[in-house]
């Protein structure tokens, strides 16, 4: 029978030739490096409000309105029983730093 070298074969094949020569120091591989973002901060109860009363100036139920969650939720963060987790520590982060973001979002 004869030997057929199919399109994955060959592939396959140049591959592994291609592992030899890089470790041989032969061949430099294409490489890329991206930026990923750091961990976002979390926020105290302080803080927290912090954000809202200050820099956004914003009361509870609009903050509440504002990040699509219910007015407890917010409640719980600045009393300390709960903690923002995840993306809600990100937006926090996104409003901390632009806070002018809000005002195309608020209703006029």
């Amino acid at each position: 029978m004869k030997n057929k070298k199919t399109k994955l074969g060959q592939a396959l094949l140049a591959s592994a030739q291609d592992a030899v020569a890089y470790e041989r120091g032969e061949k430099a591989l294409r490489t890329s490096r991206r930026e990923i973002a750091r961990p976002a901060p979390e926020f105290s109860k302080t803080e927290i409000k912090k954000i809202r009363e200050n820099t956004l100036k914003l009361t509870q139920v609009e903050f509440a309105q504002l990040l699509n969650v219910d007015v407890s939720t917010i409640q719980h963060w600045e009393q300390g029983l709960r903690r923002p987790r995840n993306s809600a520590n990100r937006l926090l982060e996104v409003l901390l730093m632009q806070p002018n973001i809000v005002r195309n979002l608020l209703i006029a």
